[in-house]
């Protein structure tokens, strides 16, 4: 079964009027799981580069595990395309002036 018709499903089963138990959906509800790994204790932003077009984004902890300092890569854009040529600017005269 695809994602679309998984997804159509559970959204037929939730407007039925339905207990938990019921429904051709959600299964059993199973016993809690251990406890994940302690997270770091801080996060921190580093820096900031940009990166060459085309490129992938990145990120690379620079830091601990436990103190983690994140580095980011943001690929730069590539170039548009070149817009149409602007309104002429006005022209400015400017006088010398001479002191003898």
């Amino acid at each position: 079964m695809n994602y679309y018709n998984t997804a159509l499903q559970k959204i037929k089963c939730a407007q039925q009027q339905f207990s938990t138990a019921g429904c051709c959906c959600i299964g059993n509800i199973g016993p809690t799981g251990p406890t994940g790994p302690q997270g770091p204790a801080t996060i921190t932003v580093g820096t900031t580069t940009t990166g060459a077009p085309g490129t992938p984004a990145s990120v690379v902890n620079v830091g601990t595990t436990e103190n983690a300092i994140l580095n980011f890569t943001i690929p730069e854009g590539i170039t548009g395309p070149t817009g149409p040529t602007g309104a002429t600017g006005a022209t400015v005269y400017s006088k010398k002036w001479h002191f003898y």
